[in-house]
């Protein structure tokens, strides 16, 4: 599917859920490596079964202030051609991350606009931003911030917009100026299952 506006299914668990979603083609789908989250991957699916993804659906990863071997780790046993970076990692970290092949997503969770300042450290070093709500739990919390803090900053890269996306804002988030939707927590039926017919519907009223 030739979409504009490029689509994140973030927060996969269920092998028989994620082939039913890779019928929307979404451009992006999100395992999450950290283990606080009620999305953690490992152990609820087998590395062999994301054979079934497609090499247009790029396998991201999503880490939480890990160690870079853990993340080097991931990408080789789980097939990851991007790493999401949703801590407070530093810039020479997601460099070197980067140098092992990866697209490098930067998460900023964002308050206020004093959530930016450091955004301008990163931009040599990763593929792109993301901006989430400002949370203790790193995300997934379903909530929205003040989107257009977003749209004051002279961003130099193009963006991901997550954070409280659902059905009934999916498309004032596509107007918002990002290049990607990260879809997660209000798609859900369940912590790491993805509801199809409203992700479908809501998908439908931007393309």
């Amino acid at each position: 599917m030739d979409r504009k506006l490029k689509i994140k299914v973030c927060g996969m668990t269920d092998i028989d859920n994620i082939s039913r979603i890779l019928f929307l083609e979404p451009d992006y789908m999100g395992f999450i490596f950290y283990p606080k989250s009620p999305r953690y991957v490992v152990g609820k699916l087998n590395p062999d079964m994301l054979s079934i993804i497609p090499p247009s659906v790029k396998r991201t990863g999503v880490f939480v202030n890990a160690s870079e071997m853990y993340i080097r780790d991931a990408i080789n046993t789980y097939g990851l051609s991007a790493v999401q970076m949703h801590g407070n990692e530093k810039p020479r970290q997601c460099a070197r991350i980067r140098d092992l092949g990866v697209e490098v997503i930067k998460a900023f969770h964002i308050g206020d606009a004093h959530d930016f300042e450091s955004v301008w450290d990163y931009t040599e070093v990763v593929d792109y931003y993301l901006f989430d709500n400002k949370t203790p739990d790193f995300g997934g919390t379903g909530q929205q911030f003040d989107w257009q803090l977003i749209l004051r900053q002279p961003l130099r890269m193009p963006w991901i917009l997550a954070g409280g996306i659902g059905p009934e804002n999916i498309v004032e988030a596509a107007q918002s100026g990002a290049m990607m939707l990260d879809l997660n927590s209000r798609f859900e039926s369940a912590p790491g299952i993805k509801d199809y017919d409203l992700l479908n519907e809501a998908i439908s009223r931007i393309e």
